[in-house]
């Protein structure tokens, strides 16, 4: 009977573990969704010393790497394409007609937005 009980206790246990990373990755491929294939990578090795305690407090801390790794990033990079297209447009709005002249100074305006 004990035999059985510590084999059944060891099952319970590698299945929890189990489990555990299951929801553990399922809440990373969340966190990390719409990041680069190498901002994905480097916040998996960042993750690999974040424990599972909870769901909850596992997202959060998975949150905060994300944000305080690749949010200031994400930001300046649509600040530089932002700029690119408001260059872009400008130089190309003595090219058109007045119709895509008129489209082309909307997406400026919303751009610099």
């Amino acid at each position: 009977m004990e035999a059985k009980l510590n084999e059944q206790i060891e099952r319970n246990v590698a299945l929890n573990r189990r489990l555990a990373e299951s929801v553990a990755d399922v809440i990373f491929a969340e966190i990390s969704e719409g990041l680069a294939v190498s901002q994905k990578e480097k916040l998996a090795s960042l993750a690999e010393n974040v424990e599972f305690d909870s769901e909850e407090t596992y997202r959060e801390k998975l949150v905060t790497l994300r944000n305080s790794y690749f949010s200031n990033t994400a930001t300046s990079a649509q600040r530089e394409v932002a700029e690119e297209i408001s260059e872009s447009v400008e130089q190309s709005t003595a090219q058109v007609s007045p119709i895509m002249e008129s489209y082309l100074s909307v997406l400026s305006r919303a751009s610099k937005k």
